[in-house]
């Protein structure tokens, strides 16, 4: 299963849930663009390496996931975002392997912040 793959199952998964006191979003932030609009995505404060899931709980509590397929590892600029996270206490998970993995720990993560 590829990562954007992987991202959708457990989007749905999310969804399937119904949790009250709860959001989960994902920002944009891969694919492939022209110079000016990276430029301007920039300007408009898209923030490269940004996780794959910013999850929101009760009290504007956040916190990071960032969803790896078993061989995935993170790019230079994730591993940046994952030390500035350390460095304000924002909670940052990396959740890597298969579907029920991933979906395993997630709820781990739920279950210890809602």
């Amino acid at each position: 299963m590829k990562e954007y793959q992987l991202q959708i199952a457990i989007i749905n998964y999310l969804k399937s849930r119904k949790l009250e006191k709860f959001r989960f979003f994902h920002v944009p932030n891969q694919g492939i663009r022209s110079v000016k609009y990276k430029s301007l995505l920039s300007k408009m404060g898209l923030k490269a390496g940004c996780p794959d899931l910013i999850l929101e709980f009760k009290g504007g509590r956040i916190v990071y996931i960032e969803i790896k397929a078993k061989k995935g590892s993170l790019s230079k600029l994730q591993k940046i975002w994952q030390n500035v996270s350390k460095t304000l206490e924002t909670p940052y998970y990396i959740l890597k392997g298969d579907y029920l993995d991933v979906r395993k720990s997630l709820n781990d993560i739920i279950t210890k912040h809602y």
